[in-house]
């Protein structure tokens, strides 16, 4: 099939996710694929001209757009439909920032929500939808087991929830493996360590207004208030701590393959603060198990549907059981348990959770008599 995506790519990391995980899956599987960056073009006029003119120039069976209305422009999306070729609009960040897509999500004969949540919204805009959890690509992460790390792993910045989740592990006497340059500089171990002086008490950026117009998004947004007014967590030094530098993605397979426990952090943003925080499925959950790794994270009912608890995934309910299940999981006579409940991740993930699911299901809705347009 031959596949066009608009995808800005200036090949740094933090845009290298589509890149990684399903368009490398996708020409696997024997697709062709057609990208449109944006950044190769003057500006983002010249770059949907040529955009538009590709719909009646180049063989395409499915125009996916990997972006809003910020750089596609609601007539390009028409000249596409005109041409009878469908299109597909994939939301990645829909739960807290569903406005990004909101001029041209309509025009789109499907939108691809990774979150549930707003999926009432975008119907309320007119829009097809389908909800499709991230996915892992199980040719770029894969088991490297090797020698096991006895301590509950994380790699990122820690900052938020995650040093509140950290800290309750140290002080239960867990021992902890964090993998960020962030905490190796002093400045950034100031930052973490330290409260803030002399902020203003509340500064609502100009993006967050939309916030305002939808349940979860005023949710986040007091958060964000919330956050203005309590104090920052602060990192605790310990003796079970272990800090090491930010690793590579192929060091980071390796890790989430031989953590014992690999610390999964479900809560976005700020809303650790709230009550009852709001929680995200992101791509870590499903790279963790597609590594073989044997995940830690808190009870969801959305999580626990993907993997099942106690033979693929350890979740927890409460502070209590956090701690409890931590030290259960880590003793040195449950190895084997652990390598088994490791093993049967990667063959769920592999079995379920590949991006080449996810897509089949899309080409389902929108090919349903597995008719295509253009030719081999």
């Amino acid at each position: 099939m031959y596949l066009l995506f608009v995808y800005e790519d200036d090949g740094s990391v933090m845009r290298s996710v589509p890149r990684i995980h399903f368009l490398d899956e996708l020409k696997r599987a024997g697709h062709t694929l057609i990208i449109f960056n944006p950044l190769e073009y003057p500006d983002v006029e010249q770059f949907n001209e040529a955009l538009a003119k590709a719909a009646g120039t180049v063989p395409v069976d499915l125009m996916v757009s990997l972006h809003g209305d910020e750089l596609v422009r609601p007539e390009t999306v028409v000249q596409f439909k005109r041409r009878g070729i469908p299109t597909l609009l994939f939301c990645f960040d829909n739960l807290q920032a569903p406005y990004m897509q909101r001029q041209i999500a309509s025009l789109f004969d499907l939108v691809w929500l990774s979150s549930f949540e707003t999926m009432p919204l975008f119907k309320s805009w007119g829009c097809t939808c389908i909800f499709l959890p991230y996915a892992a690509n199980p040719y770029v992460f894969q088991p490297r087991f090797t020698t096991e790390i006895p301590t509950v792993g994380f790699i990122g910045t820690p900052y938020g929830t995650r040093v509140m989740k950290i800290n309750d592990l140290l002080k239960g006497g867990v021992p902890c493996s964090l993998y960020s340059d962030y905490l190796l500089s002093n400045s950034s171990s100031e930052i973490i360590r330290t409260t803030s002086k002399n902020k203003r008490l509340v500064r609502i950026d100009p993006n967050d207004w939309n916030l305002i117009r939808f349940p979860i998004g005023r949710r986040i947004l007091w958060s964000k208030v919330k956050k203005k007014i309590t104090p920052h967590p602060q990192l605790l030094e310990s003796d079970l701590l272990h800090i090491h530098s930010s690793v590579s993605l192929e060091e980071m397979n390796c890790l989430y393959s031989n953590f014992a426990l690999s610390l999964g952090i479900t809560e976005v943003w700020d809303t650790y603060l709230l009550r009852t925080p709001v929680h995200k499925i992101h791509l870590r959950t499903f790279e963790i198990p597609m590594c073989g790794g044997l995940q830690f994270a808190p009870y969801l009912d959305e999580l626990a549907g993907y993997f099942e608890d106690g033979k693929e995934i350890v979740l927890y309910r409460t502070k209590e059981e956090y701690i409890d299940k931590a030290k259960f999981y880590l003793r040195s006579n449950k190895g084997s348990e652990r390598r088994i409940m490791k093993i049967n991740a990667r063959k769920r993930a592999e079995q379920e959770h590949t991006w080449t699911n996810r897509f089949n299901n899309v080409f389902k809705i929108i090919f349903p008599h597995h008719s295509t347009r253009a030719r081999s």
